[in-house]
């Protein structure tokens, strides 16, 4: 038997680039939808072809779904999560996963308590630039990690018609939503390529006085003042990292990565129409170089040569289409098959065949994270954006909110642990350090 799979939020744009995957996904039978605008919801289901709806969260985590994924309103994630796990339902979250440390606490030990499958949908983790970066940090390319950064502009401009879709009139009391709530397009950059945490934060804010009035503290239900915030955080490791969530800027839609080690660098710069132009560059050492006294530290200078190399195809989410020369190990069924928005960097040969042909988006996430969602499910293992590493990302969100709140105040995150040891792991899951 295939899952059964209940998309919460369903009437929300969002999720609209999700129900034909996982309807497409060959280990998905059915999937339902649930929302509470009964007129959308209704719409909805005619365009998909789905029968079975619900008309809220409360009926569908009485159903016989299988898991429920959530895209409703970011500061709703957590509490819900929850509830749909106490209800037996493995859980697909979008971002964030909670919006207070008391909330992370509860939905990891929730995750412990009832042993099911939670999974953050973080875009960044799948993107080519972090994937290319996880790889080459794993093979001790980076060196020791120094300095990584991430950022996420996306402009208030952006968010009005969602937030009056689901708030009705009152929208702008909820779309001051603080910006370091909203950070795991930047840390998953960062923590998706080293697996360390944060440890440390201190954070500035931009005191907005836009003449929208949304970041108005007594209209605000956060009594949040900032549309762009940006951190300093210690990392675990030794390192350091910068984070800017912004809002309210001319820069718009832009996430950008930048990562640095001992012995190698990754940086990003904008180049026509909004393509990043991605370069690698490293410390090439001569063999036996810091080992004690076979090389002179007199001649390290003329040995120590710094190669660079462009990656300008690095993040042209184009489409890979299946040939002889890249098919490998894959079924025949591939040959010809076409998978579109996805980079040649991105993993894109543990797709189903299915998912050919199949819109994607978000830098050619969308089709890694329902299969990993879908896989970690039938196989019961944890995905790779599992809570603990949900934690990580957020955590270092929600304390630099609170430095800001502080003029600057340097703050400690606090850790929540890691996967219990004897929690199977898929097999592209990288075990977090401390």
């Amino acid at each position: 038997m295939g899952l059964k799979i209940g998309i919460c939020g369903a009437a929300g744009g969002f999720s609209q680039a999700f129900v034909p995957l996982f309807q497409a996904h060959p280990a998905v039978d059915e999937v339902y939808l649930a929302d509470l605008m009964a007129d959308k919801l209704a719409e909805q289901a005619a365009m998909f072809g789905i029968t079975k709806t619900f008309p809220s969260l409360d009926e569908l985590c009485k159903s016989d779904c299988d898991a429920i994924a959530l895209f409703t309103q970011r500061w709703k994630h957590a509490p819900q999560a929850v509830q749909a796990l106490k209800a037996g339902k493995h859980v697909y979250s979008a971002v964030p996963a909670a919006v207070s440390l008391e909330e992370l606490d509860e939905l990891v030990k929730t995750v412990e308590e009832t042993g099911l499958i939670y999974m953050l949908a973080e875009t960044s983790y799948y993107r080519a630039q972090t994937t290319f970066c996880r790889d080459a940090f794993a093979a001790g390319k980076f060196g020791k990690f120094v300095y990584g950064e991430g950022q996420y502009h996306h402009d208030m401009a952006h968010f009005y018609r969602g937030y009056m879709r689901s708030n009705g009139d009152a929208w702008k009391r909820t779309a001051s939503f603080p910006p370091m709530y909203y950070p795991t397009h930047s840390t998953a950059f960062i923590l998706g390529v080293t697996f360390r945490r944060m440890t440390e934060v201190s954070c500035f804010g931009y005191v907005d006085d836009g003449p929208d009035g949304l970041f108005d503290p007594e209209l605000s239900l956060w009594g949040n003042v900032f549309s762009n915030e940006t951190a300093l955080f210690r990392t675990s490791d030794g390192g350091m990292a910068r984070v800017n969530e912004f809002r309210r800027t001319a820069h718009s839609m832009m996430d950008r990565m930048t990562l640095t080690g001992t012995h190698g660098c990754y940086q990003e710069q904008p180049r026509e129409e909004g393509i990043l132009s991605n370069v690698f560059t490293w410390l090439d050492f001569p063999e036996g170089y810091g080992t004690g006294d076979s090389i002179p530290y007199t001649q390290a200078h003329d040995l120590v040569k710094l190669r660079k190399k462009d990656h300008n195809d690095l993040c042209v989410f184009d489409r890979v289409v299946v040939t002889e020369e890249n098919l490998g190990d894959l079924p025949k069924e591939y040959l010809g098959k076409t998978f579109l928005g996805v980079s040649p960097y991105q993993p894109w040969q543990q797709l189903p065949v299915e998912f050919a042909d199949r819109k994607n988006g978000h830098e050619g996430t969308h089709v890694f994270l329902v299969n990993d969602f879908v896989r970690s499910v039938t196989q019961q293992k944890l995905p790779p954006n599992h809570v603990w590493q949900a934690a990580r990302y957020n955590a270092p969100g929600i304390v630099a909110h609170e430095s800001a709140k502080r003029e600057g105040e340097r703050l400690s995150i606090p850790d929540f642990g890691v996967p219990p040891a004897d929690w199977a792991t898929m097999d592209e899951v990288f075990p977090l350090q401390s």
